[in-house]
């Protein structure tokens, strides 16, 4: 952990120390309460200038800084409404704030749609530390025995005004979220209805194992109408699916692939369509290509998806001493052992996953010496349990979680393997442990990032 997120936990980990010396009641107890909130107010604007001056932004930190000014200031609130000297009504209400602005940043999450926060939410939460200070020199003024009537009517002044000031702010954020979310509804339906007609065919391979649900089917059905083109059916008895399509395609630049992430990549294989502009669209039950036709489940987010959801793919070119392949992702080892043994699919994607992987474990080898060359490098990986080479923006968890954001389009090859060190017998351990490191964003052995 870098020193900004050390300096943002400190804040956290203060909020039970000042609410013990508020509990004192003592003069001396509040004095040390007041320094410390000091120091926090300080360390706000510190750990800010110490991660852009160290250059460690980091999406933790970027988490860690604003939940810690919030957790001290509702925390200490809620300590003087426990005591009698803070509205309840007051602080119930900042509380139904933070609900109402997480129920709109979850349901504009849910529809893809970002929504900013805006300085009136970080006004607030100063508003609130305020007011803490303010209630703080208040008792503080009462036990050291003080007779200045003016200090006390400034303090209260101070304290009403920080009051006032966080309604006002949380007043402007709630109007600001929801405003925002239907805002953002609305464009995204009016930009989804100017769709042009396109030299475009659909060809839906109806062995997918995602056709069978009822719902993408009609999903494929609107996106066909939405879009004005042809829709045609790959034959379902044929052990190439494509045959007999160079005709179907032939005076159409344009054609897009309806089914899983295989009927994707046998297309990129066959011939014919080498000089046509290839697109997929995830029909399958579980795509790599990740689908975002899918979620939500609502006609609208499918009708106003498409015109700038569509993005351009970098094409893999894989030679072996069997010839070439085209493909955007490819996995050797262990992992590719699972794709094997899931290939007899249920409709249950998840569970067929995991008895492959639990199969895999048990029986599969997870010893590999790879050695390859990528854009003329050579590059040696030993005794390597998995490797992964990928291109598409959703695929790999693993990979995004260490490399970031995989950018489609960009001429460059992103990878993640699994290289254990030690003796082979550990290979499996490591491997499941580099899954635990990847959710974590922990570059550590065993994994090693590519790019």
């Amino acid at each position: 952990m870098n020193i900004a997120n050390l300096i943002a936990l400190f804040r956290i980990l203060i909020l039970p120390v000042i609410a013990y010396l508020i509990y004192q009641e003592t003069a001396t107890a509040l004095f040390w309460a007041i320094i410390l909130l000091i120091l926090a107010i300080i360390s706000d604007i510190v750990d800010g200038y110490v991660a852009r001056k160290r250059n460690e932004v980091t999406k933790i930190g970027s988490f860690l800084d604003p939940f810690a000014d919030k957790i001290l200031a509702l925390g200490l609130l809620l300590v003087f409404v426990l005591r009698g000297t803070f509205s309840a009504w007051i602080f119930s209400f900042f509380i139904f704030r933070d609900f109402i602005v997480a129920i709109f940043r979850w349901f504009a999450s849910n529809e893809d749609l970002h929504v900013a926060e805006k300085w009136h939410g970080q006004l607030m939460v100063y508003a609130k530390i305020a007011i803490v200070l303010g209630l703080l020199l208040e008792e503080f003024y009462v036990y050291q025995n003080w007779f200045n009537d003016n200090f006390l009517i400034f303090i209260n002044l101070f304290t009403v005004l920080a009051i006032l000031l966080a309604i006002l702010f949380a007043l402007l954020s709630i109007i600001y979220y929801s405003v925002s979310y239907w805002q953002g509804l609305y464009r995204r339906k009016k930009v989804g209805k100017q769709l042009e007609k396109e030299d475009l065919i659909i060809l839906a391979n109806r062995r997918a194992r995602g056709y069978k649900n009822k719902y993408r089917r009609r999903l494929l059905e609107v996106f066909a109408k939405r879009r004005k083109v042809t829709l045609r059916y790959l034959p379902k008895n044929q052990k190439d699916m494509f045959s007999g399509s160079n005709q179907l395609v032939k005076k159409t630049p344009h054609v897009m692939i309806a089914g899983g992430d295989g009927s994707f990549e046998s297309a990129l294989s066959y011939k014919p369509f080498h000089q046509k502009s290839l697109g997929f669209f995830p029909l399958g039950a579980g795509n790599a290509y990740y689908s975002y036709f899918y979620r939500g489940k609502r006609f609208e987010y499918l009708r106003s998806r498409f015109n700038f959801r569509e993005i351009n793919l970098d094409i893999l070119e894989i030679e072996w001493e069997k010839g070439k392949k085209q493909t955007t992702f490819l996995t050797l080892g262990i992992d590719s052992e699972v794709a094997r043994l899931s290939q007899e699919r249920t409709q249950h994607g998840f569970s067929d996953y995991i008895r492959a992987s639990a199969k895999a474990l048990m029986r599969s080898k997870a010893d590999y010496d790879f050695k390859c060359k990528i854009n003329g490098k050579k590059l040696s990986l030993d005794n390597c349990s998995n490797l992964t080479l990928a291109k598409i923006p959703y695929y790999g968890y693993g990979i995004r979680s260490l490399l970031g954001e995989i950018k489609s389009d960009d001429g460059q090859v992103y990878g993640l393997a699994a290289i254990n060190t030690h003796s082979i017998i550990f290979n499996k351990a490591a491997r499941l442990w580099g899954l635990i490191l990847s959710i974590f964003n922990l570059e550590k052995h065993p994994l090693l990032k590519l790019k």
